[in-house]
């Protein structure tokens, strides 16, 4: 059909998925410039026009539409009157139809032109009966309306749904019914909400855990009027409503949540658990009668001991002692749920206020802890140690022992202090250990460390620690000595593990007059995970496999196992290929849980800046970023952080800044600088 013929023409065709008439009033570059009855001119290709038709009507517009809406009210009322659902009745289930068909079959007279575009106009608008496709129509069958019903039950279900959700977002924002509380499960707020407001509640909740991943994105994420990208803003608009709610999630416990912590024992978990702490009980009774020189150092909030040592003898420049780990290879069997649910976590989970152990409690900090006074299986490891940082290794014994004390860092660093018995002939061995690894390819520096007290979230204390310690180095080489020799003894073997590696470093540049190295001096590959047997340089170790600690690492409680069964049977339980998918599993879920940790220690470090605003801090320029601010690292604080400009210095030089105002959730902090005699001020 030519495009001159639909000239002065009226017609049907679609807009916005709505069928909609218009007059056809002239052509414009091969297109028809249509007026509707409501709205602006259309341009449309003929391909668009669904059906046209002439009626005797002047090319005056206004004559025109005038007609057109007289007829589109007589086509409605006839196109009402069609009975579409006896007409499919009458039609065969999955047959394809014609237009001219059906108007044949069943219009009472099929040349009535009106009758013709009514019947055109009804099926166009028909969403139930008729399945359309170009220019034919198939009569549903029984099973597809059937399944229609259903999808348009749902769907009027989702209304309702959404209109609720929309009620309970008012009413939460009124205030109107619940006040704003403290942090607390969606449980907790059964007596606030019925069942269906509770899931409401746990889809937001997945939302913000998730984000975009949530399975319920699309379906809350616009009646929430979320953006594109789950941003800050969209996270504070959740935490708002979940707090008023009742039920708010603290940044701390977001980031964990993000991270894949769990903070709950399954059932039969719980149960191997109990088990386990009754046989603990009924031997709990044995005591040593003259129990060695057995102690553990830790740190004075540890609850779960994993490792201890005990002294066998001592002279000026040698001491023999036992190194203890504690010895769940017995008791925790790879099929165990025990076990497979520490290989789902992992490890334990540190943070500022609670500690997300591997282990149900009942297990970590009691039967399987060496606490002072109570009698626990080891895996001990026999060693001489010599003043010029030579060592003999006697070998490994499944031993039985009752630590003395639990001791802290400072006890111990007292006791050697007044050089109380064996204490500086062990440190004395200890830090020539140190100083022979050193010397074979070691990394040498002084890492600042801080820890936080946030008892009182209102006023955060900051306290430093010393790492330096001779305590610390003991408990540092022994955990060395220990990996170090179980890192051998596979190798030796050829027993399949999961080493830990490092690759070569490179010291940057050359140390100051009274300079101390510092990480920065360093360029450091990060230590891996590997099934082969490679040098660990940043410990000065040609082999190393962690062992120490099966109560906090399952990569720790694998080499447990493995371990004990090849000493006491020759049997190799755990193949390299198992190993090497443990140990992309264990790097991967480490590396979420250490970014959990840090995120955790920077959120409150910005909160103790923001309560200091005014003070001084020393800084070092790290880079100039992209958007103009600054990348500094606050060293007394041990944090890198975005301030607002300071371009005119350099990267790597040190700067005493002015804290300003401190953005907590957007983690940016306002500076200004301040001279160096200002600083020390």
């Amino acid at each position: 059909m030519e495009i001159e013929a639909f000239l002065h023409q009226y017609c049907l065709f679609f807009k916005d998925g709505n069928l909609t008439a218009g007059w056809v009033e002239g052509i414009q570059k091969k297109k028809l410039a249509i007026v509707p009855l409501q709205g602006k001119i259309l341009f449309l290709p003929p391909n668009r026009i669904s059906l046209q038709w002439k009626e005797d009507s002047s090319s005056d517009r206004k004559t025109a539409l005038l007609r057109l809406k007289s007829l589109m009210e007589q086509i409605q009322q006839i196109a009402k009157n069609l009975d579409l659902e006896v007409i499919h009745e009458l039609s065969t289930p999955g047959k394809s139809y014609l237009l001219e068909e059906l108007i044949d079959d069943f219009l009472d007279n099929p040349e009535d032109r009106m009758q013709r575009i009514a019947f055109f106009f009804a099926l166009q608008n028909d969403h139930r009966f008729f399945k359309r496709k170009k220019d034919r129509y198939t009569a549903r069958t029984a099973e597809e309306l059937a399944e229609l019903d259903n999808k348009l039950a749902q769907e009027q279900q989702q209304r309702i749904w959404e209109e609720k959700v929309r009620q309970w977002i008012v009413d939460l924002q009124s205030e109107t019914r619940h006040s704003e509380s403290s942090e607390g499960d969606i449980q907790g707020c059964n007596g606030n909400f019925n069942e269906e407001q509770l899931q409401w509640l746990r889809q937001l909740r997945s939302i913000l855990i998730y984000g975009k991943n949530s399975g319920y994105w699309k379906l809350l994420a616009p009646i929430l009027n979320l953006s594109v990208e789950f941003n800050d803003a969209d996270e504070k608009k959740i935490c708002t409503l979940l707090r008023q709610a009742g039920c708010a999630i603290s940044k701390s416990r977001l980031i964990l949540l993000r991270a894949s912590v769990r903070e709950e024992f399954p059932k039969e978990v719980m149960e191997g658990a109990k088990r386990l702490s009754y046989r603990f009980i009924l031997s709990e009774d044995e005591k040593f009668d003259e129990p060695a020189l057995t102690f553990t150092i830790d740190a004075e909030s540890t609850k779960d001991y994993d490792d201890a040592f005990s002294i066998l003898g001592w002279t000026d420049n040698r001491v023999e002692l036992l190194i203890h780990v504690t010895d769940l290879s017995a008791m925790i069997q790879p099929k165990d749920p025990l076990f497979e649910e520490a290989e789902s976590r992992i490890s334990s989970v540190y943070t500022l206020d609670r500690v997300f152990p591997m282990f149900p409690p009942s297990l970590s900090e009691h039967c399987f802890s060496l606490k002072a006074q109570n009698v626990r299986h080891t895996m001990s490891f026999h060693f001489d140690l010599f003043g010029n940082g030579e060592r003999n290794f006697r070998g490994i014994y499944f031993d039985k022992i009752q630590v003395e004390k639990n001791l802290t860092y400072e006890q111990a660093d007292h006791a050697i202090e007044w050089q109380q018995g064996f204490w500086r002939v062990l440190s004395d061995c200890c830090q020539a250990l140190r100083r022979v690894r050193i010397d074979h390819g070691a990394l040498d520096f002084v890492r600042n460390e801080v820890k936080m007290d946030i008892r009182n979230p209102e006023r955060i204390q900051i306290i430093p620690i010393d790492r330096n310690t001779p305590a610390n180095h003991i408990v540092e080489e022994m955990a060395i000595l220990v990996n170090r020799e179980v890192g051998y003894f596979h190798q030796r073997n050829q027993c399949p593990a999961i080493y830990r590696v490092q690759g070569p470093y490179e010291r940057i540049g050359t140390l100051k007059e009274g300079e101390v190295s510092t990480p920065r001096h360093f360029i450091i590959e990060p230590a891996r995970l590997s099934i082969h047997p490679e040098r660990h340089s940043g410990l000065g170790c040609d082999f190393y496999i962690q062992a120490t600690s099966p109560i906090r690492r399952f990569s720790d409680l694998v080499t447990q196992y493995q371990l004990a069964q090849f000493l006491q049977h020759h049997r190799i339980v755990f193949q390299a290929e198992q190993l090497m998918g443990w140990a992309e599993q264990i790097q991967s879920t480490q590396k979420s849980y250490n970014q959990a940790e840090r995120a955790i220690e920077d959120h409150w470090k910005y909160k103790y800046l923001g309560q200091n605003s005014g003070a001084i801090q020393v800084a070092s320029i790290k880079r100039h970023l992209r958007d103009g601010r600054t990348e500094v690292d606050f060293d007394e604080i041990q944090l890198t952080a975005r301030v607002s400009s300071l371009s005119q210095h350099e990267a790597g030089d040190t700067v005493f800044l002015k804290i300003e105002n401190v953005n907590v959730e957007q983690q940016f902090i306002a500076v200004s600088i301040h001279s160096l005699q200002a600083g020390m001020e």
